[in-house]
C-alpha cells in the first residue's frame, strides 16, 4: 500500500512540473500561427492574423466593409506596444499603445490569452457554456443575449454578436498552427508618425 502510495505522489509531482514547464513565453501556448477569417453581417471582408514568439509578436491585416466603405488595417504587436493605422495613400499616421492584454497579464502572472478572453466575455454577460466543435476543433463556447463566441486555445475561431449598432459574424476559415511566419508581416513602416496614447 505504502509503495502505491509513493508511486501515486511521484506521478502527482511530475504533472505538476511538467504543468510548470507548459506556461508559455507569451500569450499563447502555440510557437506561431496564420489564422485567416470572413465576415458577414454590417461588416464584410476578410482579416489574417500572424503570431510567432508564442504572440509576442502579432499583426492583424483587415480588409473590410462597413456601412458603404472599405477599409484596409493593421494592428501589429511587438512585446507589449501595439500600434494600430489605416492603409491609405499619402496617410502615414496611427496610433500606438500599451497592449491592453500585456497589461493585464502584470496582474495575472499565471494568465494566458484564453483566460483573458474568458474574462472579457463573462464581463459581457455572456455565460460559459461547455464546448462546442468548430473546423475539428474542440472551442469553449460562451454564449449571451449578444451572440456567441466560441474559442480554441486562446484562438477566436467565432465571433457571432449582435449590438444596438452592428450585427457581426467573424469566423476563421483556415487555421494554421506552428508554421514558419515571414517576418515581414511584423515590421513597422518607418515612415509612419503614431501618436501616443494612454489605452482603450
Amino acid at each position: 500500500m505504502k509503495k502505491i502510495i509513493a508511486i501515486a505522489t511521484g506521478l502527482l509531482l511530475i504533472a505538476g512540473a511538467t504543468q510548470g514547464q507548459d506556461k508559455a513565453p507569451g500569450p499563447y501556448i502555440f510557437k506561431s500561427g496564420i489564422i485567416e477569417y470572413k465576415y458577414s453581417g454590417d461588416k464584410t471582408g476578410t482579416s489574417t492574423l500572424y503570431f510567432d514568439d508564442y504572440g509576442m509578436k502579432s499583426a492583424m491585416y483587415s480588409d473590410l466593409f462597413l456601412r458603404g466603405e472599405s477599409s484596409q488595417t493593421r494592428v501589429k504587436r511587438k512585446g507589449n506596444i501595439e500600434y494600430t493605422w489605416k492603409v491609405e495613400i499619402n496617410k502615414k499616421n496611427g496610433v500606438q499603445m500599451e497592449d491592453p492584454f500585456m497589461s493585464w497579464l502584470e496582474d495575472h502572472p499565471n494568465g494566458n490569452m484564453e483566460t483573458y478572453l474568458e474574462e472579457i466575455y463573462i464581463k459581457m454577460g455572456m455565460i460559459k457554456s461547455g464546448t462546442e466543435k468548430f473546423l475539428g476543433k474542440e472551442c469553449i463556447s460562451f454564449k449571451g443575449d449578444k451572440g456567441k463566441v466560441l474559442i480554441w486555445e486562446g484562438i477566436i475561431m467565432l465571433k457571432d454578436l449582435k449590438t444596438v449598432s452592428d450585427v457581426s459574424r467573424q469566423e476563421a476559415t483556415s487555421v494554421k498552427i506552428n508554421v514558419p511566419v515571414d517576418p515581414k508581416y511584423f515590421d513597422i513602416p518607418e515612415d509612419m508618425t503614431f501618436t501616443k496614447m494612454s489605452g482603450y
